[in-house]
């Protein structure tokens, strides 16, 4: 059966979820949730809230936007301003801030379809990891902002199981949807990022309207001189043959460090050198950072004159962590990257990337990350960080978890003068989206 084929027949009836599964979607769509709150009051939200909704738009009740693509594609920013939704290492995705604005958008609109929410967010994790699989690391490695080119026909996926299209339908929402993929990492450290993820969910909002209204598209878009041949890397990735496309739920990344995936296996690295020393880092010591090959590839930004700009700035995240023994919310601000102390040690940091050895690696899940300080020759502290904190091979602690939870909800009552305790956040969604839970 050939590849769109086994992506519908998911589409139309995907399997069972089990229990822990069902829990990891809710913790996903809390995660995604928690930081959309933070994410709130971000330059390059308000301007989107100006634009479709007004100052006061409340969150997801259709974020009081004229339509739910527009309340996707608000929703999508806010929940990307921060970078601190999850990532899957396969595709190299943010995967989450495009499904989860676009099912609420359109559950809040047609509550009816709630019970089906949470089958349908598996739908589009299994989609746009079978996607990332097929195009492999070539198509991120060429520039492209694989959220916003993936994300659109991930999402068109998990709507369509939600809105029930099957067949024809089924395969042209995805046919609209892969006609709006699109997305630059020359964007990365600016609000344009944000508007990509948002964009990728309001496409795919559009794409499942659309389709659900009659609207045609090719039956097969990875077909011959499709999706796969325009969008794939060289060398592709693997064979779609050799592709299972599943529903999932359990291979999120959530972030635990509000900038770059790619540098949280430095800081981490960092954190850990860091502990060792019995003093301050000597201001004539070296710090060497190793990263495999891809690893440095989003990370162009070696003089940040923004909070936006660090999050893409290996130094200065680096520089952050040697420093403080943490990376939080207040690093990113604008004035924080120019301290003096940590402008001081950015300029002792170097980084090397391992060079490509064998075939091209699928996603990022690969190598390990090595951190040296040096002075005069000789290693003071050294770390190898192979997983990246948070994967699935490094979950994050529930203490760890809970913090982010509670600091994306300081934001937002320190903003709006609003309260809204972590127990009473959770509680509020799981009662939101209780019957897709127990589906």
């Amino acid at each position: 059966m050939d590849f769109i084929a086994r992506l519908c027949d998911m589409i139309a009836a995907p399997r069972p979820l089990s229990t822990t599964e069902r829990e990891a979607a809710l913790t996903s769509f809390e995660d995604t949730l928690a930081v959309t709150y933070a994410g709130w009051g971000e330059p390059s939200a308000l301007a989107a809230r100006r634009v479709f909704a007004g100052e006061a738009a409340p969150l997801f009740d259709g974020g009081g936007a004229q339509s739910p693509e527009h309340a996707a594609l608000i929703h999508g920013i806010a929940g990307h301003a921060l970078d601190f939704d999850d990532v899957h290492l396969t595709s190299v995705t943010h995967p989450s801030v495009v499904l989860v604005p676009a099912l609420m958008a359109l559950t809040e609109a047609r509550p009816g379809l709630v019970p089906r929410l949470i089958d349908a967010y598996a739908v589009g994790l299994g989609t746009n990891i079978a996607l990332g699989e097929a195009l492999g690391f070539g198509h991120y490695d060429r520039g492209w902002h694989a959220t916003s080119t993936i994300g659109p026909i991930a999402g068109a996926a998990a709507l369509a199981h939600l809105l029930g299209l099957a067949g024809t339908a089924a395969r042209s929402a995805l046919a609209l949807a892969a006609a709006q993929s699109g997305g630059f990492q020359r964007n990365f450290g600016t609000q344009a990022k944000h508007v990509q993820a948002g964009q990728a969910a309001a496409a795919a909002l559009r794409a499942a309207l659309l389709a659900e209204a009659g609207i045609g598209g090719s039956p097969d878009i990875f077909g011959p001189r499709g999706f796969f041949d325009l969008y794939g890397g060289a060398p592709p990735g693997r064979t779609t043959d050799r592709i299972a496309v599943v529903p999932d739920t359990l291979s999120v990344s959530r972030k635990l460090f509000p900038c770059c995936y790619l540098t949280h296996r430095m800081i981490a690295a960092a954190l850990e050198a860091s502990s060792t020393l019995s003093d301050d880092l000597p201001a004539d010591a070296r710090v060497t950072v190793w990263v495999p090959y891809g690893g440095m590839r989003p990370l162009h930004v070696t003089d940040p004159q923004t909070g936006a700009q660090a999050k893409f700035c290996a130094a200065y995240c680096v520089a952050a962590a040697l420093a403080q023994g943490r990376v939080g919310l207040p690093d990113f601000a604008d004035d924080a990257v120019h301290r003096p102390d940590l402008r001081r040690i950015m300029a002792q940091v170097e980084t090397a990337e391992d060079p490509l050895e064998g075939e091209m690696p699928v996603g990022i899940d690969h190598g390990s990350v090595r951190l040296h300080i040096t002075r005069a020759g000789r290693i003071l502290a050294e770390a190898e960080v192979r997983h990246y904190p948070g994967a699935p091979d490094a979950p994050a602690a529930p203490e760890a978890f809970a913090a982010k939870i509670a600091d994306c909800l300081a934001i937002w009552q320190r903003e709006t003068g609003q309260s809204l305790t972590p127990a009473t956040f959770r509680s509020d969604l799981r009662a939101r989206i209780g019957a897709a839970a127990r589906a």
